[in-house]
């Protein structure tokens, strides 16, 4: 037992003593990397620097060092990663680019640029506007959730609308009401009269719209399918037009001017409405009509935005050098004689001028030490004394150089000005008074008021930030300190040294750019030595001193602007919107398919897929085989001048290309693909008879039977199309993002047609696009189909 306990103490002994050693391995583990770090970091390797700053801070999170240094490169390292991001974006890989934001996060997350910029990419991979997640509505009274809001049209049939007609104003909005399935009343004051309208292919909104504009009428919805119609005057309007009230709330307010500056824009716009803004919640109440509520809708997401934001660094640097040299050998320069009595003569005179001595009631003078004539008749060596001046040999080099370097970083928001203060506070006397007069007893007080100068670096920053990402910065830094203290009038007042730039300059993110800097350079020199022996080459050494001083002394400012926020503007908030007249505002409503419209096909990059988008009208009087024919010929052609007739192109059909039917029959066509290779989407647009064929439906073949070319491998297929009612349709089919493409040969979609009158219709693939999994076009040919109605 006893043999136990020892051995138990000896290990844990043993254990406490390998502590220190391991815990100093592990600091020098992290030292090591902290100096790779600054190592990396002076070659401007920031990326390489900020990972051994972290892999230091993680070993040792208590060291400050480690942590600052961490702490300094976010933002530098995230916006490297976010200018990567951005330049792969450009050239079309949006999963790269998508990856090198999340990395630009993780690093920084504070950087709201990397976040847009990841939406942006994402939204043009899904090739559809960003979705925001509406909040959930609260939870209200009963009462409260009975109240409705402004009454929209909905028409149970929203078929464009043709109709050539000279009749009374009633009948014209009844005609067209029973076409588009909706109410018509008119109001008690209304004088009909009679009109002529020509309407083609329009829609119902642009109907009514025409219609009371040729009868001097208006109309307002009262239920989703009734209309009321009145005529049009400033009394009418005000009468009938409704109100609402709508609590519009800011988002991305920081200040009192922000919220000001919509509220006004606001007021300017809508002069009539009522608007109300309260500023403790951010909000602003708008009493007004529909139109106007919701055409504020649209100004306040236009101008609600986040401020762009900017990180500066600032780069001070003084950099100084002292060099001064002394050679020679400086022999002495000076020599003076002076007369003094000799010593034989001084110790004679000293015992016989004893007895000499005169004394008178002014004084007594002593002669003993002075020269009489009679020693200067017998003069020899002991009366001259020689002086020599010194003499002294120089061998001196003395070099001495000084850095300083401070490099402050500010954030500020656009339009506000930042200040950064780093150093202290330095009182410096301004005057000085006396409380009351003097007396005897009690003497007047003297206080002296003083002063509080900042010194240090102060830096000031005003920064707008461009719709391109330039900087532009209205900027002030002063770099001062205390040098030496002259005395004035009794007091020691400090001397202060400046160093100040104030100007307005205009940067691109990531430039660094000298603001100003001074260069001192000053040399003296100086010789010392006997003359003439002072100027022989190599005797100047041993004959004279020669003494060389340089100072040099230069102080540089460089800015580094850092743009971490960015304003994100969309086509909806540059688009123009029709606001009616001058008398009111009346949007124009249309009629918006629920399914996003299909992407338009980017511009080619290379000449072949500029030929598979060239398309040839058929001629009056030339059979569809005989116009097929030449198109492929000419696409041939085409494909050859650019050299590209290797590649053979992507063939879309038309099955079945000649079919028979009847008037009011349904049919179906399947639009096919022949030849693809790597096919990721076919966004392609096609032409029918409108006049002779109504298109009813656009669907996807059936996947299960292997029929469905582009979802063949079970993935999951988005079709799109949009028919603008004039026998125009464009039809988009991509496979989901980040999925590889298809090749081989299957059907795209079916087109679901109903003849509606007799003769020939045609229908044509009049631009043929198809797009591999890198979104780059393919060389592809339409085709042309015709079908014959029989009554």
């Amino acid at each position: 037992m006893n043999f136990r306990i020892s051995k138990w103490a000896i290990l844990t002994a043993f254990a406490l003593m390998l502590v220190p050693f391991a815990s100093q391995a592990h600091a020098q583990s992290a030292n090591k990397l902290f100096k790779q770090g600054q190592a990396a970091e002076e070659k401007n390797d920031l990326e390489t620097a900020f990972n051994d700053y972290s892999a230091a801070f993680q070993k040792n999170p208590k060291d400050e060092r480690f942590r600052i240094s961490f702490e300094r490169l976010r933002t530098p390292v995230a916006g490297i990663h976010v200018q990567r991001g951005e330049k792969l974006r450009d050239q079309g890989d949006t999963t790269g680019a998508v990856t090198e934001f999340l990395r630009a996060l993780e690093i920084d997350p504070s950087n709201e640029l990397a976040q847009q910029d990841m939406q942006a990419a994402r939204d043009k991979a899904n090739q559809a506007p960003a979705s925001q997640e509406a909040p959930a509505p609260p939870s209200e009274e009963i009462s409260l959730q009975s109240i409705g809001g402004p009454i929209h049209l909905k028409p149970l049939s929203s078929e464009p609308l043709t109709l050539h007609s000279v009749e009374d104003t009633k009948v014209i909005y009844q005609t067209v009401g029973k076409l588009a399935g909706v109410n018509v009343l008119f109001d008690p004051d209304y004088t009909s009269k009679r009109v002529q309208v020509d309407l083609t292919n329009v829609d119902l909104y642009d109907a009514l719209r025409i219609i009371g504009i040729t009868s001097g009428t208006f109309w307002r919805p009262i239920t989703p399918n009734t209309i009321f119609v009145a005529q049009n005057s400033r009394s009418k309007r005000t009468e009938l037009e409704e109100q609402a009230v709508q609590t519009f709330y800011l988002t991305n307010v920081s200040q009192q001017n922000d919220f000001t500056d919509v509220q006004t824009a606001l007021r300017n716009m809508f002069q009539t409405a009522k608007i109300y803004g309260v500023a403790s919640q951010n909000a602003i109440i708008m009493r007004g009509t529909p139109d106007e509520l919701m055409l504020a809708q649209k100004l306040v997401s236009d101008l609600d935005r986040a401020k762009p934001e900017v990180v500066v660094d600032v780069a001070v640097l003084e950099v100084s050098r002292n060099y001064e040299k002394t050679i020679g050998i400086q022999l002495p320069q000076t020599a003076s004689v002076a007369f003094q009595a000799s010593n034989n003569n001084a110790t004679s005179s000293s015992s016989s001028s004893s007895s000499s001595t005169t004394t008178t009631t002014t004084g007594t003078t002593d002669t003993s030490n002075g020269l009489t004539l009679n020693s200067l008749a017998h003069l020899n060596g002991t009366n001259f004394a020689v002086t020599l001046g010194q003499a002294s040999a120089n061998l001196l080099l003395s070099d001495a150089h000084t850095k300083i370097l401070q490099n402050p970083r500010v954030r500020a928001s656009d339009g506000q000005e930042a200040s950064l203060k780093i150093g202290e506070r330095l009182p410096v006397a301004t005057g000085s008074y006396q409380t009351g007069a003097a007396t005897a007893i009690v003497s007047s007080l003297v206080n002296t008021q003083f002063q509080y100068l900042d010194i240090g670096v102060n830096i000031t920053i005003k920064p707008t930030v461009h719709y391109d990402r330039d900087v532009s910065l209205k900027l002030k830094i002063e770099v001062s300190g205390s040098n030496s203290s002259q005395n004035l009038g009794g007091v020691n007042e400090p001397i202060i040294t400046q160093r100040i730039v104030e100007q307005t300059v205009r940067l691109k993110d990531g430039e660094a750019n000298m603001l100003g800097g001074i260069l001192q350079k000053q040399t003296n020199t100086s010789l010392n030595g006997t003359p003439g022996l002072a100027s022989v080459p190599i005797l100047k050494y041993i004959f004279s001193s020669n003494d060389k001083t340089i100072s040099d002394d230069e102080i540089v400012f460089l800015l580094v602007p850092h743009v971490v926020r960015a304003t994100m503007l969309d086509p909806n908030n540059l688009r123009e919107i029709d606001s009616g007249t001058s008398n009111s505002i009346e949007l124009r409503h249309i009629n918006l398919d629920t399914t996003p419209p299909a992407a338009t096909p980017a511009p080619a990059a290379r000449p072949q897929a500029a030929a598979s988008q060239f398309t040839v009208p058929q001629p009056a009087g030339v059979p569809p085989s005989a116009a097929n024919a030449a198109a492929a010929a000419i696409a041939s052609m085409q494909m050859e001048a650019d050299g590209h007739a290797d590649n053979q192109p992507v063939k879309l059909g038309l099955t079945p290309e000649m079919q028979p039917q009847k008037v009011g029959s349904t049919f179906q066509m399947a639009v096919t693909l022949a030849g693809g290779s790597d096919v990721f989407s076919v966004p392609l647009q096609l032409q029918y008879d409108q006049a002779k064929l109504n298109l009813i439906n656009v669907d996807l073949a059936d996947s299960a039977k292997g029929t469905n070319f582009l979802g063949q491998d079970g993935q999951a297929v988005a079709l799109v199309h949009r028919d603008d009612g004039s026998g125009n349709v464009a039809i988009s089919a991509s496979r989901p993002p980040g999925t590889h493409g298809i090749s081989g040969s299957g059907t795209v979609c079916l087109l679901t047609f109903q003849a509606k009158s007799p003769g020939d219709a045609a229908v044509v693939i009049t631009r043929p696009v198809v797009r591999n999994s890198a979104q780059q076009s393919l060389p592809a040919t339409g085709a042309r189909a015709l079908v014959q109605v029989k009554p």
